[in-house]
Parts: C-alpha cells; sequence; structure tokens
C-alpha cells in the first residue's frame, strides 16, 4: 500500500486572474527598467505599460517600485542559481566548474531585458536590494572556494593559495563579464572563453592542459 498523494484543487477564476494581473505587472517593470534604469523608473511609467493604474499596482505590490524591482531581481537570482548549481553539480575539473558557473550567468545576461536589468549598477537600488542582493555572488563564492580547495588538495594549485580571495577574484570576473554581455550579447562565447582562460592560468603550469 503505497502513501495517497495530496490532491491540489485547481486555481479559481479569481485566483489565476490575478497571478495573471501580477506576471503582467512584473513584465512591464522588467521592460521599463530596462529601458529607463532604477532611477528612471516610475510608478506611473509600469502601471501604463501593464494597462493598469497606479491603484492596482499597489494593492498587488505596496511599496510600489522597490516591490517590483527586488521581486524581479530576485527571481533572475533564484533561476540562475538552480541552473548553475545543477551544472556545476555535472562537471569535474576546476576549469569546467568555473565556467559551469559563468554559463548560466552570460545567458542570462545575453537577454536583451533580462541582462540590462540584473547587471544594474544604480546605486540608488541599492537600499532596496538589502534584502536579495549577493545571494548568488556569496554562493558562487563559496562554491568555487570549494575547488580551489580541492584542486590544491591536488596539486594542481599552489598550497599557499588563498580560497577566499580567489574565489572572490573570479566572481568578480564573472560579474564583469555579465555587466559586458548585457551591453552586447554577442560577446558571451568570446567572455566564456575568457573566464576559462583566466580559471585555467591559476593551475599550476604542469596541470594547465589536463584539467577541464
Amino acid at each position: 500500500m503505497t502513501d495517497a498523494q495530496p490532491v491540489t484543487a485547481p486555481l479559481s477564476l479569481r485566483e489565476r486572474n490575478r497571478l495573471r494581473t501580477r506576471r503582467e505587472l512584473l513584465d512591464a517593470a522588467l521592460r521599463v527598467f530596462a529601458d529607463k534604469g532604477f532611477g528612471g523608473a516610475t510608478v506611473e511609467a509600469i502601471a501604463t505599460e501593464a494597462g493598469a493604474s497606479k491603484v492596482t499596482l499597489y494593492a498587488y505590490f505596496p511599496a510600489g517600485r522597490d516591490d517590483l524591482f527586488r521581486e524581479l531581481y530576485d527571481e533572475v537570482n533564484r533561476e540562475y542559481l538552480e541552473l548553475a548549481t545543477a551544472a556545476r553539480d555535472a562537471a569535474a575539473g576546476f576549469v569546467d566548474r568555473v565556467v559551469a558557473l559563468a554559463a548560466p550567468l552570460l545567458e542570462i545576461g545575453g537577454r536583451p531585458l533580462v541582462g540590462r536589468f540584473y547587471a544594474n549598477s544604480d546605486p540608488t537600488a541599492e537600499p532596496v536590494l538589502v534584502p536579495v542582493r549577493g545571494h548568488a555572488s556569496r554562493l558562487s563564492v563559496t562554491l568555487i572556494a570549494e575547488d580551489v580547495v580541492a584542486a590544491r588538495a591536488s596539486g594542481l594549485m599552489a598550497p599557499g593559495v588563498d580560497p577566499e580571495v580567489l574565489a572572490a577574484l573570479l566572481v568578480g570576473a564573472l560579474r564583469a563579464a555579465l555587466a559586458e554581455v548585457a551591453v552586447d550579447g554577442t560577446r558571451a562565447g568570446h567572455l566564456l572563453a575568457g573566464i576559462a582562460d583566466l580559471a585555467r592560468g591559476l593551475l599550476v603550469p604542469a596541470e594547465r592542459g589536463s584539467d577541464r
């Protein structure tokens, strides 16, 4: 006898309509943020883009622009982390594992709207992003540091290498590549190859051609 699986009741028409409206507001906000940046975006512009009223927007997002920006950023964060951790778990070798973290970031960054939004560097947005900013970078630093430790233990890297410092510098390179690909999506392949070369250059000379 097997345990019965819980039955999920179908959403009502009202619930489906609420979800659709919420999604339309988020999508409209993404277009406005990508076009005008955080500082140039207004609640009025987002509501107009969505074909909704300001009252409707505030009903779904009480903090208005801040809520929309934060939720969109967190959505991209979660997508990146899901893709990157799965790719990294499937990869073997220091270089391939760094590339596995970089590839989905550049793919996301190369999307015309999402890339410009996610690569946002507007300092006025920083207080808004405090609850969600840095999650992806911190996890990436942790994962790369683990791989640096493993590479040192295997003799692929010099024993004096500081895993946290090296990982933070590599993640900085990934963020710089994100900013580049958000401007010109055609550069993704070149940037990914550059990240691989950078990671490979950290290995001791005898291992640079063997680790992938």
